[in-house]
């Protein structure tokens, strides 16, 4: 073939990819139809519970009384709006429903958006998928726009379908279209939080890293934001995500100016994260990452999977002692704050006794739900590992699949345990050097009787690696359900049997209920249980499933 009739053939295909959008059309469904099942799940669930829980306010405080003295109540407890926030208008419709339904909602979608724009940029470059795909012709910024159009998208129909839920639940259609509107603004938020950290980070754990720190970060500040929220600290709800969709304040005000901002932040943030891709190398980020020393004794798996999950270890550390720390810290200002029909209203949130033991047990439920996501994270990472072709390498080696495997659960079940156990102490030792505050045992024990339940979960996960590998997204189903249940389940009046479902709801709920060894030991043992299971199965399989 000529030179000129090979140049002319190649300015033919360049111009009809310039005609179909650079390729970027094809990637967008070939990253749909690998995501179609996650999305559609994801979606679904967070539309029926927007709406049964719309539906539950009703029938839960009928009289305009009930619902101002529920609020308030809310209000009064820094425990709830440390995890769900204030609420302004005591009068509200949906009130400390909509209040806590808004802030799942925003986490659960920002953990979607952040998996997508991950799978489809950063995942794909390391796995080499992405030259082979830049060998036709694609142009590079088309994997980029694909994911963020794929995670906006994704935004977008979340907040609009919930705001028809919640309309049809009964709640006021402007309020409604709001609350849809700013649950679909934190997606887009974290959606170009995501895009930037891509080109940022020079391999998919740390940009990991830095996206799922950004969502912790954007808690603790709205948290502080919403805790004094009288106070010139407020204003730390401003640089938060999560505070940009609250501050919209659905049935609490309508604040439809405030969704300028997370509008602005993304398009702000996705036109840097095009600018910065166009200054690094493909597969690499504009922070390189640091060369390893020329000797190291690193010679076991574990030492291994250690080096590979150390860093985000250290920043779910870091959010945990902060946690801790704000939350033994106010636990003070709880004394007299809550009168009793509050207290009733709170225990069916998944609180039980009075004053600081409601308010610790609120805490140690999210603190063991959060510890729980962590195991999973944890245990996944070694299905990364083999997607990548990296598992393959070490077990040319001496390693085993049992030592591999294991090397990973020692860390996901350790890793969890000092989470709780690191909270709990933060929490107990300022809680006892506060006035009024308790015993130091009393509040770090609650924080550790959540520890079969965690491992359970991640027991569940390793099971679904092992026989499903192409369905270990399982694991993330697992807990979010367990979520669902320890979360709503009150709210949305599911019969017991179901509440029964989540592992937590069989452990006594330390300082307030008696301990009993019994559920202990028996979700322990089940846990080991399926453990073993998983280790039969994982050395069975193909190894690797791709």
């Amino acid at each position: 073939m000529s030179r000129q009739t090979f140049a002319t053939r190649r300015g033919r295909g360049a111009d009809a990819t310039r005609r179909r959008g650079s390729g970027v059309a094809s990637l967008l469904r070939l990253a749909l139809r690998r995501d179609r099942i996650l999305i559609a799940v994801t979606l679904v669930l967070v539309w029926a519970l927007n709406y049964y829980s719309a539906e539950a306010m009703g029938s839960l405080y009928p009289h305009p009384a009930d619902l101002v003295a529920a609020n308030t109540a809310a209000n009064a407890s820094t425990g709830v709006v440390t995890m769900y926030g204030h609420i302004s208008d005591v009068g509200s419709v949906g009130g400390v429903g909509s209040t806590k339904m808004a802030m799942i909602n925003f986490i659960i979608l920002a953990f979607l958006v952040v998996a997508l724009v991950r799978r489809h940029t950063r995942a794909e470059e390391e796995t080499g998928r992405q030259e082979l795909i830049g060998s036709a012709p694609i142009a590079r910024h088309a994997p980029l726009t694909a994911a963020v159009l794929l995670a906006g998208a994704t935004s977008v129909a979340c907040g609009l379908v919930t705001w028809l839920c919640v309309w049809a639940g009964g709640w006021p259609s402007a309020g409604s279209m709001l609350y849809g509107l700013a649950l679909a603004g934190v997606g887009l938020s974290f959606t170009g939080i995501t895009a930037v950290a891509v080109q940022l980070s020079a391999n998919n754990r740390t940009c990991g890293i830095w996206a799922f720190s950004a969502i912790g970060l954007s808690f603790v500040l709205r948290m502080i934001g919403d805790v004094y929220w009288n106070r010139p600290a407020h204003v730390l709800s401003w640089l938060s995500p999560l505070g940009w969709g609250q501050q919209v304040r659905p049935y609490d005000g309508n604040h439809a100016w405030a969704l300028v901002v997370p509008l602005a932040f993304f398009a702000a943030t996705v036109a840097l994260a095009f600018v910065l891709l166009s200054h690094r190398d493909l597969g690499a980020g504009l922070f390189a990452e640091r060369a390893g020393t020329a000797h190291t004794r690193m010679g076991s798996a574990a030492a291994l999977a250690w080096r590979l999950q150390r860093g985000s270890f250290i920043a779910w550390l870091a959010c945990y002692v902060i946690f801790g720390a704000l939350a033994g810290g106010m636990s003070g200002s709880m004394q007299g704050m809550i009168n009793a029909d509050g207290e009733a209203m709170l225990r069916a949130m998944g609180g039980v006794g009075h004053l600081n033991d409601l308010y610790f047990t609120l805490i140690s439920a999210f603190a063991a739900l959060g510890a729980a996501a962590y195991g999973v994270a944890t245990v996944l990472r070694m299905r990364s590992e083999e997607s990548s072709g990296h598992l393959e390498q070490l077990l040319a080696t001496p390693l085993t699949r049992t030592r591999f495997a294991g090397s990973y659960l020692v860390q996901a079940v350790l890793g969890s345990a000092v989470l709780v156990a690191l909270l709990g102490a933060t929490a107990a030792t300022l809680h006892t050097t506060s006035p009024g505050g308790g015993g130091w045992w009393r509040v770090f024990s609650g924080a550790l009787i959540g520890l079969p339940g965690i491992w359970l979960l991640t027991a569940l996960a390793f099971v679904a690696l092992a026989w499903l590998p192409r369905l270990d997204w399982l694991g993330w189903a697992f807990l979010g359900w367990v979520v669902v249940v320890d979360e709503l389940g009150a709210l949305l009046k599911f019969p017991g049997w179901l509440l029964k479902a989540s592992p937590f709801a069989h452990l006594p709920k330390l300082p307030v209920e008696p301990m009993t060894w019994a559920p202990v030991l028996v979700i322990t043992a089940l846990a080991a249980v399926l453990v073993a299971i998983g280790f039969v199965g994982y050395r069975r399989r193909d190894m690797p499933v791709v």
